[in-house]
C-alpha cells in the first residue's frame, strides 16, 4: 500500500523514513528499513568506497557499519600506491626474507618494495568491524607507474617484452594475494577486481604498448586472471573469493565484456564475472538500457556485482526518480535469477564524492539522507516486499 507523509526533518537515518512531498516522494520507505538489512541482506555485501583516514574516524567508522557491511579503498589499493610514483628496488633475495613472490621465470636481480602499510591498517579495522573489502585493483591502465613496464625499473627506459612483463606481472600479482591471505586478517577480503578497464584501454598504455592492440581475446589478461586463481588455489579460497573483470560504461560493453570473460575462461573457469561500475546520470542511460545489459551478464551465467555506483541529476527530484528506476531494474534482475552478489556506492556522500558537482550519491553529507535513499529503500521494497 502506497503512503505519504507531510515533510519533516531527518536528523538520523536509521529512526524513521518519512516522504519529502516537496520532491514529489510519494512512497515511503517502512521505518526499519536500512541499506544493510534490505539490500545487504539479498545480495549479501552492500558496501561503500573509502579512505584509511575515514575508516579511522570513529564517527564516520560508525555510520559506515550502520549501512554497510563491505568498503573497498577508493585509490589506496591501486598500483601506484603499493608501489610508488618512483622504484624502490630491493634484491631477490631481500625480497623472498620479506616473503614476496618470486616466479621461477623470474630473471632480474630485483624487484620493486611494495608500501602494503595502509593496506595492513585497513584490513585489521575491516576484521574488527565485521566489514568485508573488495581489493580494487591489480592489473589497469591508469595509476600503474610507467617504471613498471620499462627496462631495469627505469622510467626512461624502453619497454620490456612480453616474458619480463609476465614475469614481472605474476610477481606483483601474488605477491599482493599472498600477503593479504597470509596476513591474520586477509580473511576479510572475499573479491578482487583483477584487471580493471581493459576495454576501455587507451592506445599509449603501458600494457598495450608491450602485449599489443585492445581486443576481446587478450593473452596477458587471461594469464592475469590465472596467476590470481592460481593463489586462492593455494590458499582454499576458490569457493569463497571472486575473481572480477571491472568496467565503467559495462551497458555499452556488454557483449564486449561476456565475449572477454568466455575468453578468459574458455580452458577453465579463472573470472566469476563482471564488476559494473555504473557512474551514471538521469540522461543516460535509461533504467530499461541499463536492465538489458544486466540481464545479458545474467543470461550469460556470471556472477554481477556493480561496484561503482553513482548517478548525478539536475536536481534531487530528478535523481530521486531515476535512482528507483535503475535500482527497480537492478531488483528486477536478481528477482530473476542474476547472480547478484554485491552492490557499492561510490563513496559517502555527496560532499566527499569524485563527482561532487553532479550530487551523485544517497546523502548529502555523512549524516543527511536524500530523497534517492529513501526511493533506494522503495525500489527494494517494491519488488522483493509487495
Amino acid at each position: 500500500m502506497k503512503r505519504s507523509f507531510t515533510k519533516k526533518l531527518v536528523t538520523v537515518v536509521s529512526a524513521i523514513a518519512l516522504t519529502v512531498t516537496s520532491l514529489g516522494v510519494t512512497q515511503a520507505a517502512t521505518p526499519d528499513q536500512n541499506l544493510l538489512n534490505t539490500y545487504g541482506t539479498n545480495f549479501q555485501r552492500v558496501g561503500t568506497c573509502v579512505t584509511l583516514r575515514q575508516l579511522q574516524d570513529s564517527s564516520t567508522l560508525n555510520i559506515i557499519k550502520q549501512r554497510y557491511n563491505s568498503i573497498t579503498l577508493e585509490n589506496e589499493m591501486k598500483p601506484d600506491a603499493l608501489l610508488g610514483s618512483s622504484p624502490n628496488l630491493i634484491s631477490v633475495a631481500e625480497a623472498k626474507s620479506l616473503g614476496y613472490y618470486i616466479p621461477s621465470g623470474y630473471t632480474e636481480p630485483t624487484v620493486p618494495r611494495i608500501n602494503f602499510d595502509t593496506v595492513d591498517k585497513v584490513l585489521k579495522i575491516c576484521y574488527e568491524n565485521g566489514l568485508g573489502v573488495r581489493a580494487h585493483t591489480l592489473v589497469w591502465h591508469g595509476q600503474t607507474p610507467t617504471w613498471l613496464f620499462r627496462s631495469g625499473y627505469n622510467a626512461g627506459a624502453g619497454h620490456v617484452d612480453q616474458n619480463t612483463m609476465n614475469a614481472r606481472m605474476e610477481f606483483y600479482i601474488k605477491t599482493v594475494m599472498n600477503h593479504v591471505y597470509l596476513s591474520n586478517y586477509g580473511s576479510v577480503v572475499y573479491a578482487w577486481d583483477v584487471v580493471n578497464e581493459y576495454l576501455h584501454s587507451p592506445a599509449n598504455s603501458d600494457w598495450v604498448r608491450i602485449y599489443g592492440n585492445v581486443s576481446t581475446s587478450p593473452q596477458f589478461v587471461k594469464t592475469a586472471f590465472r596467476f590470481a586463481h592460481e593463489t586462492l588455489s593455494y590458499f582454499n579460497l576458490t569457493d569463497k573469493v571472486s575473481l572480477f573483470y571491472n568496467d565503467y560504461n559495462e551497458y555499452m560493453e556488454a557483449n564486449n565484456i561476456i565475449k572477454l570473460i568466455q575468453f578468459i575462461n574458455s580452458d577453465r573457469k579463472l573470472c566469476n564475472g563482471v564488476g559494473g561500475q555504473s557512474h551514471l546520470s538521469s540522461t543516460f542511460p535509461s533504467a530499461s538500457y541499463f536492465k538489458q545489459a544486466y540481464t545479458a551478464f545474467k543470461n550469460a551465467g556470471l556472477e554481477i556485482q556493480i561496484t561503482e555506483f553513482d548517478a548525478g541529476a539536475g536536481s534531487e527530484s530528478e535523481q530521486a526518480a531515476y535512482v528507483y528506476d535503475v535500482m527497480k531494474a537492478v531488483c528486477e534482475v536478481k528477482r530473476d535469477g542474476g547472480n547478484i552478489t554485491g552492490f557499492t556506492w561510490w563513496g559517502l556522500s555527496d560532499d566527499v564524492s569524485w563527482r561532487r558537482e553532479n550530487s551523485p550519491l544517497l546523502f548529502s553529507n555523512l549524516w543527511t539522507p536524500k530523497a534517492s535513499y529513501y526511493r533506494t529503500l522503495d525500489a527494494f521494497t517494491d519488488i522483493f516486499n509487495r
